[in-house]
């Protein structure tokens, strides 16, 4: 049981003994790097926790056009909608690193909250807080120029991974900023030019996350 699930947002408040009860109710999985765990449209069973690995979050709109929705690691939660409500995914989510997921059907969820009522009150919270992330996303995409937004996506992504090496094309980053690839593309060579970033092949590494974040707000 990696010790780095105590510290998810989705156990705040809870005893270590706690923490351990709610994992009980989890099934651990390994996936591969490259592995779809669901795609859009599938029947939502289960919650997915990240244990290990970095997962992409991606819609894929008419004539196969994917557009990156977020990338998460290790503590985060996913698939949450789905569990709660019964509806069908509303985005696809791969795996871009080998690593481990635990997952929390529904039945186990009703039994999980019978006997840890703030469990589910963590899993409001973190609705809440996506709420509030998505809200801002949209006004930087709607108001800012391109290399501003390709700047706050990968500054987030950088904030939410702890990892200065994302494994993402510029297509996916394209994604992440709401933007067309050559748009990004540019955007891209841009802050590597001004020393923010270096790219590699299928990767956008962060050599500066304090520059990165003070074009992504305006402040240089």
């Amino acid at each position: 049981m990696p010790q780095v699930l105590f510290q998810s947002p989705l156990f705040q408040g809870l005893s270590p003994q706690e923490v351990r009860t709610a994992l009980g109710h989890f099934v651990p999985r390994r996936y591969r790097k490259g592995q779809l765990i669901f795609k859009e449209g599938d029947l939502g069973q289960a919650l997915y926790l990240v244990a290990g690995g970095m997962v992409r979050l991606f819609r894929t709109h008419l004539g196969g056009q994917e557009r990156t929705l977020g990338l998460l690691s290790q503590g985060e939660v996913f698939g949450e909608m789905s569990l709660l409500d019964g509806s069908p995914r509303s985005a696809s989510a791969e795996m871009l690193e080998e690593g481990e997921l635990y997952l929390l059907f529904r039945e186990e969820y009703q039994s999980l909250l019978r006997r840890l009522p703030q469990f589910g009150h963590n899993l409001a919270l973190l609705l809440a807080e996506r709420l509030r992330a998505a809200n801002l996303l949209l006004d930087f995409l709607v108001f800012e120029e391109v290399e501003v937004r390709v700047a706050f996506a990968l500054w987030r992504a950088y904030q939410k991974t702890g990892q200065a090496l994302l494994p993402l094309s510029h297509a996916q980053v394209a994604g992440l900023a709401g933007s067309s690839r050559e748009s990004a593309t540019r955007a891209l060579h841009a802050l590597r030019k001004r020393g923010a970033l270096e790219l590699e092949r299928g990767a956008v590494r962060i050599l500066d996350p304090r520059l990165l974040e003070e074009i992504a707000h305006g402040l240089v």
